[in-house]
This record gives structure tokens, C-alpha cells and sequence, in this order.
């Protein structure tokens, strides 16, 4: 806050925006409501700050003038404002001025006017002088090159590169301060002939308030569980999605990132677990519109809300039964031009890979496997003696193929590079954007390339008349191997080093029965998908009188998907040049097209007012969504031209086509009432009533209401005295409802299936049910409780807590019916699963001289449980059972391996022929055999106590930042080829791994896994056995940066220049299976790996 200059209470731009009606109300002196304070022992401050609530008048003085920390007693009830200000400045010698929206204070000019001076001549009359000042950061470092000019008219100046400015204003006349990167400040000029500011950074300014459904509130009044996150910070981490930005962000907020693969790289988001079987992801809002935040750049974003609880989120109904989250974007800032550029570059690698034994271990292992089966060595000795004899060197006869090295010959390159271009006036401000974003995979043909343009207008017409024009358009281009990097990586981790890949001539070897990753990955072809995107985001407010605005929208999005996998037939060779294998035996050509339509229409109703200690604040709305999707899919084969991938040019005689449409429409009321007492007294009630086409008659609209209440306990007269210490504490307690629609096209419907078959010369059409239809199906439900405090102690600590009880009920399930029936069992709703929970969010700022640091923690828990299935059992590797979590791990409990063939014979009868070195398992029902009976739920994958930390400090140009983050406890599965050496399964057995060497033999009986066994499906199963603990520490984030001086920057034609090295997924502590990434938990080892990323790049400011 600036030294000089003082005024009651402090205004952020959106707050301003917000509270424009209160300012404009005390137009003049008859328009003044009367005033009512009483106290004893209350700073003049506390006096200014009460009139200003009553009467929306903003009192203006220096601290030089009048200390307002000075105590009085006053008892006014029903005064006049110059009965209130003659009293409270009694014996100052000063006099007050009333103007329009504000009162001056100055010194008196003449003893008689000491006490009382209303002046009523227009301010522009008054005398016109020289304004001098500095302008600083938070660290008082003074900042060069501010822009500072008087609202509403042109010219201006700038500070210089002491932060020193001058400037010819009037009394009443508003300084608008503005510079890249931090808020803009607008000053009301009083008497002082002198004005210093500081200005604070953007992300600081969004602390004042949080972007809720449909509007804005103040932190302060909050009373939903809302997290909010800075686009700076979703900027930091050079991630392909942006939704993988938000991993460790937020309390409540899960974020997994399974994959690396460029494209497929995204986070799969879930707030406060998982409530549903069929779609448990949160509505994400653009905006105000629903999209995607994979096709926002995290350089355009200005701040994300994150809406957790049911009472934040009931206003968007059977949209936001797994959470909400807004996203806002940046806008233009008028009076001010600015280009900047964003920039980065770097590469990525895998974060772990298998250790796979070479060809020499590899064929001693096998022998050994066949021995133990009863076999004969696949391997002669004299074999093994060659090999031994070329010392690992690899060649025609004798290969020793590095299959990783051999196929991950991919770059690697990601690069970013983000345009904006912002500017205006006060009637028309514009920001333009385009951005691209490169990354090229670890492996060959394997890209995502994505081009984002935006264009964010606004425009006003008069103070009654606005309008936003929001413009989008995105491509996104994504390119794998046609053979699916899956396959890839299956073959690389899973054929033995002596299989060849490449022969020595050149051509393409059999690799294993003629898959080989490495023709697959650089000469199989390609799967390239296209989803350009494009939308429009139109914005009519309007506000005829200053208590009342409406605002009309209109949203069209259109999306088209287009992917074309053109499989090339590989021609494998023998070393002497005879061909092989041909695989796939034909080139083939699968192509796809999806084309959607969204539109959206919404209206919304505010009115707000503030009397006396009372705040009031309605809104009420309406919208409809309309949806519409067309699928079509063909595929040829039979190519002789392999590098022309168009339908025609393939055989007609095994072609196939296919397509379907999909619509839904969802029509919606909507409301909010907001009210506040004396500052401290909260309260909010929301209701939505939604009407979906997805349900039939008599259950297509649902009521979903919410109440939510706040206390800040901090305002009340007995936390006065420890107000130095406890700067804001409020209890929060929240209770909603929410349903959820998500639940498939129109499933009350019953289906036909229409097929052909041949009899004899004549084809036969048939149609026939599908399924049973249940014309009773309705929305699922969900009710949440939610209790949360929030702190702010010493003005630097702050903490936030909610512990929360959601079920969802009433969840689609298909129930068993008979079998007889001969068809699909009918929805039904009949599920209910309980998600329980509490999160706990820390940030603490400091500072020591030149150094500034922030550390901020958070650390949540919730416990899934389905509660009822009604029976329905479910088989599987993972399953949903009754008093278990969603997504359960479903095995046998091992016990440990077999010591010797005696105990194999006492013991259950297990699969195939068992014997000492196997595993064991448990007989849960004494019935002397292992089967599917005996299976338990051995686990779950769902992460418990998620927690993250970010560290981050600045010292003069030089900046910091590391995030930390983890889970505290969860399951992992590996099966299959991933775990088991053999499981490939073919003549030639699949990849040992070097950890494998670690079996058990008479001589190794405590070993880490069974005895190497060739064909047995005993050590196959799923089990605890192979159950790994998936909880972690990952140092998910580093980056450091330094800006150069503003001076500097200045020379050469910058406002701003930073210069940064940014690491993610550096290095993860776990005690999960070595060589696989801990945040793919369950599979079978043919996951495209997480990557590290190393960047270095630039932020630049014109």
C-alpha cells in the first residue's frame, strides 16, 4: 500500500468492478443515506470504513494529515454525514470535501472552515498541478517504465528508471497505473501534491476474489469449498496437456498422468474421488462455456476455480456431479499496448525402463526353465559357447539385440512457443494469441503437434452497454505408429536379445515370428489423427440501473476428429537375404471421421444492493445446451501402392463401413441468493432444475439444491485484540445436491440389432432386440456435506481445511436376469458409493531483506466404498464389490512359494503341474482346490493421502521454484509379460528381466520370485503375490529463472526479459516394480513410460 496517500478499505480491479453500484450511489449529498455508529474506543479508520458501507463513500486523506489510528467514541444514530464527519474531525484543523463518489480531507485554509467545508464546484475548476511519486514492487525495488495516465483523457507519462514519475492532474482526477505482470492500480487524486504507489503482482491480486458459477465473490464471503489456482503457475510446467499442469495443485484435486505418449499424455482429473462406474471426470468451464482443458494453452490462462463441494457446484446441476472447474482467460488491459512471447525447447527421456538380461543370460535362463518344466534345453551348449565367444558383440548369427536402444530412436523434441499481442481503449480492448506446441515421442513416428489461435475482445458501448467476443481455434495433430505404441512397446520389452532386429545388410530381421518394434515404429506406417476445434463465445451485459445487469450468451462449438491408420505389410528377412515373414500379411487402411456440434444459449439476472450492515445479491438464469454427433468408419485393405493411404486405392472385397449419430438436449433455471450481515454473517442458497432428453417421460428434469453458510469469527468484537495474529478466520458448512447425466445415450431405450447372414444363394436380413428397456430410469444423485475453516494468521500464514461425507445414489447398474431372456440386461438404478474425505491446504509468504519465499502444502484423503450393488459380483482384474472400492484389484492371496514338492502335495490343488518354487495360495474355503472361488479383493488403485509442496523464493533477478509431490498410499499390479519371464509365450519364450535373476532354487529359497518354469500357468495368476505398493515422492517440478533488470531490458526495446531451466518428473521414491513408472499401476508392461522433460526457454515482454 502506498505511504502517502490513504483510503478507507482496498479496492482490487475485479472487486471495483463488482462494487461499481455502491460508488456510484452516493452521487451527492441528497442521495446520502444517514448514518448509525456507535462504539467507544474505535480508530477513526474503523469510522471512514463504516461510512463507507453505509453510504458507499470512499474517504480520501494523507497519513500526514491525520493518523487514523487515533481511538474515539462516538454514538451516532440516524445522523447526516456532516454531523458525522464535523464530529469525528473535531480539533484537526483539517476540512472535508464531498464529491460525487468521495470525500478529500486537507488542512483547513481559514480557522472558521477547520471544522466543515462542502465544496460544490465541479472538480475541473479547481487549480491543476504537478503530481510527483515513485512507483515500486512488493520489495520496494523501485520499477521503471510504468505507464501512468489520467482516466479518460489522453497523454500520460512514465516512471523512469529510478521508478521517479511526474504528472499535471487535477483534485479528483484517477491515476491509472499499469505495468506487464502486475495489477493495474487506479489512484483518485486528492491534495497531495506528492503519490507513492506500489504495485502488487497479478497472482496477488487474484487473492481478493475467486471465480465461482456464473460470477465472482469475494474470498472473504466464501462459503463453498473452492481452490484456486494461478495460470502463472499451470504456465511453469512445459507440460503437452494442460491438464496434467494441475497434478499436486490443489487439496481434493487427484491428477494422474499414466502415459507419455505425446497426445495421450493427459491428466485424468478427479475431484474428491470417484462417484459413479460410468464417467467420474469434472466439468470443465471456459469461460462459461464447457470445453476441454487440453485445448487451452496454459499461457492464456489467468486463473483456475476448482468447485468441490456440492454447494459451489449445485448451480451447474447434473453437469457437476464429479466437481467443476473454471477457467478464466486473460483479457486486455486498456490504455496499454503489449506483445509478449513465450518460448521453451528442450527434450525428454523415459523416467524407467526394464533391465533386460542380454542374449547370453537369456539363453541360460531359458535352458534352465526348460529343464525345470521337464524339457530338453532349448539351447545347445555349443550355441552358448559361441556367444560366449563373441564377448556380447552382436551379429547375424550370434545377435545381441538392444531392443530399447534399437527402438527408442525418437528425438525426443518438445518445444513451445505463445504469442500475445494485447491493447485498447476504454471502449475497445483486444488480446490476440496464437500459440504452437511440438513434441516429437522416444519413439519413431510417435508426435502431437497442436496450433491454438484466440481472440478475446471487449467492447463498450456506453456504462450501460458492454459486450465479450471470445474467439477460438484449435488443431490438434496426433501421430503414432499404426501398429499402436502398445504393441511397440510389448515387442521392445518382450523379445529376446537373441532375435534380430536389423540384419547387417540392412533389412528388416524376423524379430519374434515377424513382430519386430523396430520396422513397427519407423516403416509400419501411421496413425495420424486431426481435431481441429473451433468456437465462439458471445457476451451481451447490460445494466439499465446501477443495482440490476443482465447478461445474454451465445456459445456455438463445432469439433471434427478425423484419423487415418494406414497399416504397411512388413517384409521381414532371414540373414542370408530370404524372405520371411510378412506382417501384417496385408497393408491395410482404417479411417475414421467424427463430427460434433455444441450449442449453448444462456441468460442470467443479477441484482445486488447494499443497505446499512446488509448485502444483498441475486441471480437467476436460464440455459439450454443442445448436442449433436455424427461417427463414420471405413476400412480397405489389399494396398499395392503402400504410400497412398485413400479408401479407393484399396480392394473393395473385404471392405466395411459403419456410422451412427448421437443427440441429447439439456434445458436448465438456475439461481443464487447471496447474503451478508455486518461483514461476518454469510449465507448462499443455490437451485438448478435441469431438463435432459437423455431420460423418458416423467423423469427427464431433476431439482438440485444447495445451502451453504459462512462465520468470520474474525470480525467479532472479542477477536479485536487478536487481530494482529488472527487476520481472518472463517468456519465454513455446506450441504447440496447434484445429479449427474452422464449415464450414455438414451439407455431407458430399448435397441435393435440388425444383421445379414447367407442361406444358401439368398442373404437374410434379422432384427432383433438388443436390450431390455427400463422407461423409469432417472438422474443419479448426489448429497454432500461439507464443514471447513479457513486462517490467516500473522498475515503471511495461511490455512485452509474441509472434511466432507458425499453418496451418490441411485448409479446405473445392469442387474442379472435370466439367461433365458437371450438378451442385454436393462439398466437400473440401483448402485450407491460413499466417498469420505478431508483436505488440508498450508501457504506461507516471507520475506528476508532481498529474499522472498513462499511454501505452500497440501495434503488431502478420501475413502471410496460401494455401499450397494444389489448383488451384481463382478470378475476380473479389477472389479466393483460391495464394501470395496471402485476399481478393486481382484486376485488370490499368495502365500508365499512352495519350500518343497511335499508341501506342493499336501496342499490344495493348484493350476497345472505344480512344484517346489512355485506360489502358493490360500484355500479361503477349505474345499482342497484353488479356483475362482477362492479369489478376494487383494487391493485398490484408487491414491490415498495425496500431498504436494511447492517451494519457491526470489532473490533480486534470480527465481525459484520446486513442486513435490506424491501419494501416501495406494496399489500397484504388474501382469503378464510385464513381471513374468515367458509370458510372451511361442516357441522362443519372452524377455527375462535382470531382477528376474533373483528366482528361487534349492540353493535361493527366500527368493523375490517363483523358479524359472517354461509353459506353467500356476505363477500366472493374479495375486498378492505380484500387489506392489504404489505410494510415491516425486520431484515433479524444478525450474529456476532470472530477470534482468528493468533497465537493461529497456536498452534493447523490452519492458521485460526472463531467462529460465525447468525440469519435470526429475526423480521419483517408491518401492514399486523396477522399471516401470508408479503412476501406471495396473497393466502389462506394454505402457508408453512417463518421460523427464528438460527445457530451457524465455518470457519476453515488448
Amino acid at each position: 500500500m502506498n505511504k502517502n496517500l490513504t483510503r478507507t478499505g482496498r479496492i482490487s480491479l475485479p472487486v471495483a468492478f463488482m462494487l461499481l453500484f455502491i460508488l456510484i450511489t452516493g452521487a451527492s449529498p441528497q442521495t446520502i443515506g444517514r448514518i448509525s455508529i456507535e462504539g467507544k474506543n474505535i480508530t477513526i479508520a474503523s469510522v471512514f470504513r463504516t461510512i463507507k458501507k453505509q453510504t458507499g463513500l470512499t474517504v480520501f486523506y494523507s497519513n500526514k494529515l491525520l493518523d487514523d489510528s487515533e481511538k474515539i467514541s462516538v454514538n451516532f444514530k440516524q445522523a447526516e454525514l456532516p454531523e458525522v464527519m464535523n464530529l469525528t474531525l473535531k480539533g484537526k484543523k483539517l476540512e472535508w470535501v464531498l464529491k460525487e463518489t468521495y470525500i478529500v480531507l486537507q488542512k483547513a485554509t481559514s480557522p472558521e472552515k477547520s471544522e466543515e467545508r462542502i465544496q460544490n464546484k465541479p472538480i475541473g475548476e479547481q487549480k491543476k498541478e504537478d503530481r510527483t511519486g515513485v512507483v515500486t514492487d512488493e520489495t520496494n525495488k523501485p520499477v521503471p517504465g510504468v505507464s501512468i495516465k489520467i482516466k479518460g483523457a489522453n497523454g500520460g507519462t512514465v516512471t523512469d528508471e529510478s521508478g521517479q514519475y511526474k504528472i499535471n492532474a487535477n483534485p479528483g482526477d484517477v491515476l491509472v497505473f499499469s505495468y506487464i505482470g502486475f495489477a493495474v492500480q487506479e489512484i483518485r487524486v486528492g491534495t497531495e501534491s506528492r503519490i507513492n504507489i506500489k504495485l502488487l503482482p497479478l497472482d496477488e491480486n487474484l487473492n481478493d476474489v475467486v471465480i465461482v458459477g456464473y460470477g465472482i465473490q469475494k474470498k472473504v464471503n466464501l462459503t463453498g469449498a473452492v481452490s484456486q489456482v494461478s495460470g502463472k503457475d499451470l504456465a511453469a510446467r512445459p507440460m503437452g496437456q494442460t491438464s496434467a499442469s494441475l497434478q499436486g495443485m490443489a487439496p481434493g484435486v487427484t491428477v494422474r498422468q499414466s502415459s507419455g505418449r505425446p497426445g495421450g499424455d493427459a491428466g485424468t482429473i478427479r475431484i474428491r474421488g470417484i462417484g459413479n462406474f460410468l464417467d467420474p471426470n469434472p466439468l470443465v468451464m471456459i469461460d462459461g462455456i464447457e470445453g476441454s482443458m487440453n485445448n487451452i494453452d496454459p499461457n492464456l490462462i489467468e486463473s483456475v476455480s476448482i468447485l468441490k463441494d456440492a454447494a459451489s457446484s449445485s448451480i451447474y446441476g447434473s453437469r457437476a456431479a464429479n466437481g467443476v472447474i473454471l477457467i478464466t482467460t486473460k483479457r486486455a488491459v486498456a490504455d496499454q499496448v503489449n506483445v509478449s512471447y513465450n518460448n521453451y525447447i528442450g527434450w525428454q527421456e523415459a523416467t524407467n525402463m526394464p533391465n533386460l538380461v542380454n542374449a547370453l543370460d537369456h539363453m541360460l535362463l531359458t535352458n534352465e526353465a526348460y529343464v525345470n518344466t521337464g524339457r530338453t534345453p532349448l539351447y545347445s551348449e555349443a550355441l552358448i559357447q559361441k556367444y560366449r565367444e563373441q564377448g556380447g558383440v552382436s551379429s547375424d548369427l550370434y545377435p545381441n539385440t538392444d531392443w530399447q536402444k534399437e527402438t527408442l530412436t525418437g528425438s525426443g523434441l518438445q518445444q513451445s512457443h505463445f504469442l500475445t499481442i494485447q491493447g485498447g481503449t476504454q471502449k475497445v480492448r483486444l488480446l490476440g494469441s496464437f500459440g504452437l506446441f511440438d513434441q516429437k515421442g522416444i519413439i519413431e513416428n510417435s508426435s502431437f503437434k497442436r496450433y491454438t489461435i484466440r481472440n478475446n475482445a471487449d467492447i463498450t458501448f456506453s456504462d450501460k452497454l458492454k459486450a465479450r467476443i471470445d474467439l477460438q481455434f484449435v488443431n490438434a495433430i496426433t501421430t503414432d505408429p499404426a501398429a499402436s505404441s502398445s504393441e511397440i512397446f510389448q515387442w521392445m520389452n518382450g523379445i529376446p536379445a537373441n532375435q534380430i532386429g536389423i540384419n547387417q545388410n540392412g533389412q528388416w530381421g524376423v524379430g519374434w515370428n515377424g513382430s519386430n518394434p523396430i520396422s513397427a515404429s519407423k516403416d509400419g506406417g501411421t496413425n495420424r489423427t486431426r481435431g481441429p476445434f473451433g468456437s465462439i463465445n458471445a457476451t451481451v451485459n447490460y445494466k439499465p440501473v446501477e443495482w440490476l445487469e443482465a447478461e445474454a450468451a451465445y456459445s456455438p462449438k463445432y469439433a471434427l476428429s478425423s484419423s487415418k491408420n494406414f497399416r504397411k505389410a512388413i517384409q521381414s528377412y532371414l540373414p542370408n537375404g530370404a524372405t520371411s515373414f510378412l506382417t501384417p500379411a496385408l497393408t491395410s487402411l482404417s479411417q475414421n471421421k467424427s463430427e460434433s456440434f455444441f450449442n449453448n444459449i444462456r441468460a442470467t439476472l443479477t441484482a445486488s444492493k447494499t443497505f446499512g450492515n446488509h448485502s444483498l445479491k441475486f441471480l437467476a438464469g436460464a440455459s439450454r445446451e443442445d448436442y449433436f454427433n455424427e461417427w463414420t468408419t471405413a476400412f480397405r485393405d489389399t494396398y499395392i501402392l503402400p504410400d497412398y493411404p485413400v479408401l479407393n486405392a484399396g480392394s473393395a472385397l473385404n471392405q466395411q463401413a459403419t456410422g451412427s449419430e448421437e443427440e441429447w438436449a439439456l434445458q436448465s433455471l438456475f439461481s443464487r441468493f447471496n447474503y451478508v450481515y455486518k461483514n461476518k454473517y454469510l449465507l448462499e442458497v443455490n437451485a438448478r432444475y435441469d431438463g435432459s432428453s437423455r431420460f423418458s417421460s416423467g423423469n427427464k428434469y431433476g431439482f438440485f439444491p444447495s445451502a451453504s453458510a459462512g462465520w468470520r469469527i474474525s470480525e467479532e468484537n472479542f477477536m479485536a485484540g487478536l487481530k494482529k495474529v488472527v487476520n481472518e478466520a472463517k468456519l465454513r458448512l455446506s450441504w447440496g445436491k447434484l445429479g449427474n447425466q452422464n449415464i450414455g445415450t438414451y439407455p431407458s431405450v430399448t435397441t435393435i440389432l440388425l444383421e445379414s447372414y447367407t442361406l444358401g444363394k439368398q442373404i437374410i436380413n434379422t432384427a432383433a432386440l438388443n436390450n431390455l428397456a427400463n422407461k423409469m430410469i432417472s438422474w443419479e444423485k448426489t448429497e454432500e456435506k461439507n464443514i471447513g475453516i479457513d486462517l490467516t494468521l500473522f498475515n503471511n500464514l495461511s490455512i485452509t481445511a474441509d472434511y466432507y461425507r458425499r453418496r451418490t445414489s441411485d448409479i446405473l447398474l445392469q442387474l442379472d436376469i435370466p439367461l433365458i431372456v437371450g438378451v442385454g440386461k436393462p439398466f437400473q438404478n440401483a448402485g450407491v458409493v460413499d466417498n469420505n474425505g478431508w483436505e488440508l491446504g498450508l501457504a506461507y509468504k516471507g520475506k528476508i531483506k532481498d529474499f522472498n519465499y513462499n511454501v505452500s502444502f497440501n495434503v488431502s484423503d478420501v475413502k471410496n466404498t460401494i455401499v450397494d450393488t444389489k448383488g451384481v459380483n463382478q470378475t476380473g482384474l479389477t472389479v466393483n464389490r460391495e464394501g470395496y472400492s471402485i476399481g478393486s484389484l481382484f486376485g488370490y492371496q499368495a502365500e508365499g512359494l512352495f519350500a518343497s514338492d511335499a508341501e506342493v502335495a499336501a496342499h490344495a490343488k493348484q493350476f497345472g503341474t505344480v512344484k517346489a518354487g512355485d506360489i502358493r495360495y490360500k484355500d479361503q474355503n477349505g474345499d482342497n482346490l484353488i479356483n475362482e472361488a477362492d479369489k478376494i479383493v487383494i487391493g485398490s488403485t484408487i491414491p490415498r493421502f495425496t500431498y504436494a509442496s511447492t517451494l519457491s523464493g526470489s532473490y533480486k533477478g534470480f527465481d525459484l521454484s520446486v513442486l513435490i509431490q506424491g501419494v501416501g498410499k495406494a496399489n500397484g499390479y504388474l501382469a503378464g509379460p510385464g513381471i513374468l519371464p515367458f509370458n510372451v509365450g511361442g516357441a522362443i519364450g519372452g524377455t527375462i528381466r535382470e531382477d528376474n535373476k533373483d528366482r528361487w532354487t534349492p540353493d535361493n529359497p527366500n527368493a523375490k520370485y517363483p523358479r524359472l518354469a517354461f509353459g506353467e500357468t500356476n505363477n500366472e495368476q493374479v495375486s498378492t503375490f505380484f500387489l506392489k505398493d504404489a505410494s510415491y515422492l516425486r520431484i515433479k517440478n524444478v525450474q529456476i529463472g532470472y530477470t534482468l533488470p528493468v533497465g537493461i531490458a529497456q536498452k534493447i526495446a523490452l519492458k521485460r526479459l526472463r531467462i529460465f531451466a525447468n525440469g519435470s518428473n526429475l526423480s521419483s521414491f517408491d518401492r514399486f516394480w523396477e522399471g516401470y513408472d508408479v503412476e501406471a499401476p495396473v497393466g502389462g508392461g506394454n505402457i508408453y513410460p512417463q518421460v523427464k522433460v528438460y527445457t530451457f526457454g524465455l518470457e519476453a515482454t515488448f
